[in-house]
């Protein structure tokens, strides 16, 4: 059957396929085990799951059988009843929204963020940074402190970059896990950003001063203060 609807384009995803010119849609299979990647009417590659690498509130990060440079999220089973409510009324496009800021992003910006492959309403694609080592990078909040200082460097740039384009993301700088560390060599490490889809007011919709671009900017650095005053050695 699949023979008769889908072409296999290679045992590795072509994602230049056509990305972002057809409707991408993921196919659950196998008690959510595997996903089929399919762009118009080319099933592009099978997405196995691996081992789980981390959580937030509503998601949870898979890595790819067979891909040691991507990673797959998908919502959480069993979200708490606020979270439901969330997802349904006002995150429905989460993943969506996230590719959506991603491609949207200054090309000043891009770099310091985690390419997104593709999306879905239920699964995200995206890159897995790895140190030059070989070694997965690791987030903030696993280095207790972090006392390189072209890391923060790099770091304050972002938030220079962030507010001059009116980019406050409230998720970016939290508990120190949406920013992972990537060590280029021994001493140039660089920030990149995992996670971005609390952007306004609907990321907290009980703060209705975020509808204020002023409460936003405010807000945005409260966030970052805290982080670096918690994480910076």
């Amino acid at each position: 059957m699949f023979a008769e609807l889908f072409v296999f384009c290679s045992s590795r995803c072509d994602f230049q396929y056509a990305p972002g010119h057809q409707p991408v849609r993921f196919f659950r299979f196998g008690n959510n085990k595997y996903v089929f990647l399919v762009v118009g009417t080319y099933l592009l590659c099978m997405l196995k799951f691996a081992e789980k690498i981390g959580e937030g509130n509503f998601r949870e990060c898979f890595a790819i059988e067979g891909e040691p440079d991507l990673c797959i999220k998908r919502l959480k089973p069993g979200l708490g009843f606020r979270q439901k409510l969330q997802v349904t009324f006002l995150r429905r496009r989460m993943n969506q929204e996230e590719l959506k800021t991603y491609r949207n992003l200054p090309v000043e910006l891009k770099e310091y963020f985690n390419p997104i492959i593709d999306a879905s309403q239920d699964y995200l694609v995206t890159g897995r940074p790895m140190d030059f080592d070989g070694t997965y990078s690791r987030p903030v909040c696993a280095y207790g402190k972090v006392s390189n200082e072209i890391f923060w460097k790099e770091v304050e740039q972002v938030v220079f970059l962030l507010d001059k384009h009116k980019i406050w993301f409230f998720d970016t700088f939290q508990i120190g896990t949406n920013i992972l560390v990537q060590r280029l060599s021994e001493t140039e490490w660089k920030p990149v950003i995992i996670d971005y889809k609390h952007l306004g007011w609907r990321a907290f919709p009980m703060q209705l001063n975020l509808l204020l671009n002023s409460e936003k900017r405010r807000k945005f650095y409260r966030c970052y203060r805290r982080f670096e005053k918690k994480f910076r050695g």
